[in-house]
């Protein structure tokens, strides 16, 4: 038995002798996030064993469609204290600091259950008891399948492969990142095979978006900037387009994607006013093998080599485009 069947048996030992396990994952939470704290709660229940998926933020709308996504709750200290208090384990999901978990991160930390993490961003933070992070993965998806899928008693399901080919296609930008392998493309097989429908899963993630979403991407498109020789695209969008749009700052994933179909770009970047947080939420995205995440990471954040992002207190849209253009000129001298 190699390593790394030694560590999902591990995890699967872990989650089994367990009597009531949270999960939970970071703040912002995006298909991969969401896709897999559904797949591995729908593993849980198909075990007869207690799990709650409670978060930071409220769970995107456009992964309401998912099996299960009614039961995600967004955490309150008066609804969901005693359920954490009292839970024995507690799983992290698609993160590598607890701080990402944003509200829930003191009470997590203070919590006494065994801790799990699961995930691929690079350099993870070792506050769990468990750690199963593998950067080249490409997806939190990818690595609960393998968990899941290792267990000799279970057979993967339609509701599990629904939400894992949702955390693995977000995740891959639709199977067009570096990271999507040939491995990648044998687990989707799988998971078509269990049921899950390509057609009305992309259709329910990416074309099912409101009037008003459709026109605040619209002011955003208006508004990119050129930079640095055609090398990089930048989006802003701030408090007055999402009022005049009706929308908010959770209506802007894959904004960010568009950023990258400029000629000549290799490098996009949106920055998002979070009016209520004080914020500005910053996405990168990037082509072939420039590695943006030492961006991100400059500006405190981090993410993959082609997918990154970071949160900086800003008085401004212009004093954050500013601090954005400064790591972007180091990068490129």
């Amino acid at each position: 038995m190699n390593n790394l069947n030694i560590l999902h048996n591990e995890i699967l030992k872990s989650l089994k002798n367990s009597n009531k396990i949270l999960i939970t994952t970071h703040t912002n939470p995006d298909g991969d996030a969401i896709g897999s704290a559904l797949a591995l709660y729908h593993y849980l229940m198909s075990n007869h064993i207690t799990a709650q998926v409670i978060i930071p933020d409220d769970i995107p709308r456009n992964m309401r469609f998912l099996p299960g996504a009614k039961t995600v709750e967004s955490y309150n200290p008066v609804r969901h204290n005693y359920y954490i208090n009292s839970a024995d384990t507690i799983v992290f999901l698609d993160l590598n600091d607890i701080s990402r978990t944003r509200s829930l991160s003191h009470i997590l930390e203070q919590s006494k259950a065994f801790k799990i993490v699961i995930d691929h961003h690079t350099n993870p933070k070792h506050f769990a008891d468990l750690l199963y992070s593998d950067e080249e993965t490409s997806s939190t998806g990818e690595l609960i399948y393998r968990i899941i899928t290792s267990d000799s008693e279970f057979k993967l399901n339609k509701e599990i492969a629904e939400c894992l080919y949702v955390a693995i296609m977000t995740d891959t930008g639709s199977f067009r990142f570096q990271r999507t392998t040939a491995e990648v493309h044998r687990i989707i097989a799988k998971l078509i095979d269990a049921g899950a429908d390509p057609y009305s899963i992309y259709d329910n993630v990416y074309n099912q978006n409101p009037l008003n979403i459709i026109r605040l991407l619209g002011i955003a498109l208006t508004k990119m900037q050129i930079y640095f020789n055609g090398k990089v695209c930048i989006m802003t969008i701030d408090k007055n387009d999402f009022a005049a749009t009706g929308t908010n700052f959770r209506d802007t994933e894959f904004f960010v994607d568009r950023t990258l179909s400029v000629e000549g770009v290799e490098i996009g970047i949106l920055l998002t006013e979070v009016l209520e947080r004080g914020e500005f939420k910053i996405s990168i995205r990037s082509k072939n093998d420039i590695k943006v995440n030492s961006i991100a990471q400059a500006l405190g954040g981090g993410g993959h080599l082609n997918a990154a992002g970071a949160t900086i207190k800003s008085f401004s849209l212009d004093a954050a485009l500013q601090s954005v253009i400064n790591q972007l000129t180091k990068f490129y001298m």
